[in-house]
């Protein structure tokens, strides 16, 4: 049975709770449902502006968050690279240090060397004295 005219088709994306009342034939009772549901209708509407105002700072707290950690990665990044530059200068002192050392360690042994043949030579040349007088 095809309906006569295009009102009397049912709307099916029309709000349940008033196409149930439509259903049941309770006219009395429809706009009563109709509140209810309109009262419903604002209350799901409150709680998903809520959610979503809450979702919106959770997603402003995120941000802020990873932002700060990134932050802060990157500042800690910086401070190793400036310890690695650190070391490196330190070590290339120590490096350098220690062949000064080394240095200075060749020199004093030839010194001692040295100062052992000028002593004996000091007292080759005392008894030699000696010897003459």
């Amino acid at each position: 049975v095809q309906p006569q005219d295009r009102n009397e088709r049912p709307n099916w994306r029309r709000d349940p709770q008033e196409r149930l009342g439509k259903l049941a034939g309770s006219k009395p009772d429809s706009p009563a449902r109709m509140g209810f549901s309109e009262e419903e209708k604002l209350k799901i509407s409150k709680e998903l502006v809520d959610l979503q105002i809450e979702t919106n700072k959770m997603k402003e707290q995120y941000e802020t968050e990873n932002f700060e950690l990134k932050t802060m990665i990157l500042a800690l990044e910086n401070r190793v690279q400036e310890l690695e530059l650190c070391s490196q200068k330190v070590t290339g002192e120590r490096d350098a240090l220690e062949e000064r050392l080394h240095a200075l360690e060749s020199s004093r042994k030839e010194l001692a060397d040295e100062y052992i043949i000028l002593k004996s030579n000091y007292l080759a040349l005392g008894k030699e004295l000696d010897r003459e007088v």
